[in-house]
C-alpha cells in the first residue's frame, strides 16, 4: 500500500518545460552493499539514479493511476527515476548487491554561478533534447562500456571533498551536467535500437488507419507520446523518408487502388485519399509514379503500357 503523499511535488519533474532554466544539486547519495533489504514505498521531489554495480536486486515503481511496474535489476544497469514517482528497492536475504545511488535536484538557478542550465544543456547536445522528448517516469538500461558508473563514482567523490559552499556547487553542477548528458546518450542508442522501432511502428499504424484525414505530424506525435521533432528525426532515420514523404506514398497507394478499381471522378478520388485539390493530388501522383492519374485510371495500372508515352 503506497503512503499519501505529502504536499504537491509534481512541478519537479526533468522533462518539464518549466524546470528548463534549473540546475542541479545532490540532496543524498549513497554507494552500499546490501544482502537483505526491502524499502517502504515512497516519491520524493529529486530525480534519482540507482546503478546497480554488482548483484541483484528489483525496484518496483507505480504511475499516477497506481498500476504497478516491476524491474529485475542486474551488475552494470540502471534506472533513472523521475520526481514525484513512487518507487521501492527490495533486495532478496542472501543475495548480495552494491548499488550506488544520487538524489539530484531542480534548482532555481543563482545569478552568475557559472553552471550550466538544462536549457543551455538542451541547446547544445541532441541527444538530451532526444531525451527531453521522451518523458517517462522510469525507465531502465545498461551502461555497456561503464562510462556512467565512472561518472557517477568520480561525482560521490567530489561530493566527500570538502570546500567552499559556492565552489561546491558549481562543481556538483558541472559534474552533474556531464551525467545527464551521458544519460541522454545511453537512452538514445537503447531508444534507436529498440524502443524507436515501436514509435516508428506505431506511427505507421496511425498513418496506415488515419491516411484520408488533414494529419498533422503534432498530432500523431501526441498520439504515441513523444515530440514532434524527435518523431521526425526517428522516423527519417529509420525510414529513409519524412513522414510527409509517407503519408503521400500511402495516398497514391490507395488512390491507385480506386483508379484501377472504380469509375469515380479523378477528383472524387483525390479528396477520398486526403487531397484537398485535384492540382496537388495529379502533381504528387505524378511525381511518385511517373504519369498522371488520367493515364493510370485508362490504362487500369498497366505500367508497361504507359511507361514508355
Amino acid at each position: 500500500m503506497l503512503r499519501e503523499k505529502s504536499g504537491d511535488i509534481s512541478h519537479i519533474s526533468l522533462y518539464d518545460r518549466e524546470n528548463r532554466n534549473s540546475w542541479f544539486l545532490v540532496k543524498r547519495y549513497y554507494a552500499m552493499n546490501f544482502d537483505f533489504f526491502d524499502m517502504e514505498p515512497h516519491s520524493h521531489g529529486e530525480f534519482e539514479i540507482m546503478y546497480i554495480a554488482s548483484g541483484c536486486c528489483t525496484i518496483y515503481s507505480w504511475t499516477a493511476d497506481g498500476t504497478e511496474k516491476v524491474w529485475r535489476m542486474k551488475e552494470g544497469e540502471y534506472v533513472m527515476i523521475d520526481g514525484g514517482t513512487w518507487h521501492k528497492l527490495e533486495v532478496v536475504k542472501g543475495v548480495r548487491c552494491r548499488i550506488l545511488n544520487l538524489e539530484i535536484a531542480l534548482l532555481p538557478r543563482p545569478g552568475g554561478n557559472g553552471g550550466k542550465t538544462i536549457e543551455q544543456l538542451r541547446e547544445q547536445s541532441k541527444s538530451l533534447r532526444d531525451f527531453l522528448a521522451l518523458p517517462t517516469s522510469i525507465y531502465k538500461c545498461y551502461d555497456g562500456e561503464g562510462t556512467l558508473h565512472t561518472i557517477i563514482t568520480e561525482t560521490h567523490k567530489q561530493l566527500q571533498n570538502p570546500m567552499e559552499a559556492g565552489e561546491h556547487r558549481v562543481m556538483q553542477n558541472l559534474c552533474l551536467a556531464q551525467l545527464l548528458v551521458e544519460l541522454s546518450r545511453q537512452r538514445s542508442k537503447k531508444y534507436r535500437s529498440d524502443g524507436g522501432s515501436k514509435y516508428v511502428s506505431r506511427t505507421l499504424s496511425f498513418l496506415n488507419s488515419n491516411y484520408e484525414k488533414d494529419i498533422k505530424v503534432e498530432d500523431i506525435a501526441a498520439k504515441i507520446g513523444v515530440s514532434a521533432a524527435y518523431l521526425q528525426r526517428l522516423f527519417k532515420e529509420q525510414t529513409g523518408k519524412t513522414l510527409v514523404d509517407k503519408i503521400n506514398e500511402l495516398r497514391i497507394e490507395k488512390a491507385k487502388v480506386l483508379l484501377e478499381t472504380s469509375s469515380l471522378p479523378v477528383t472524387d478520388i483525390a479528396i477520398s485519399v486526403g487531397f484537398h485539390n485535384r492540382q496537388h493530388f495529379t502533381y504528387t501522383f505524378r511525381k511518385l509514379t511517373g504519369c498522371s492519374p488520367s493515364v493510370y485510371s485508362k490504362h487500369k495500372g498497366d505500367y508497361q503500357v504507359w511507361a514508355f508515352k
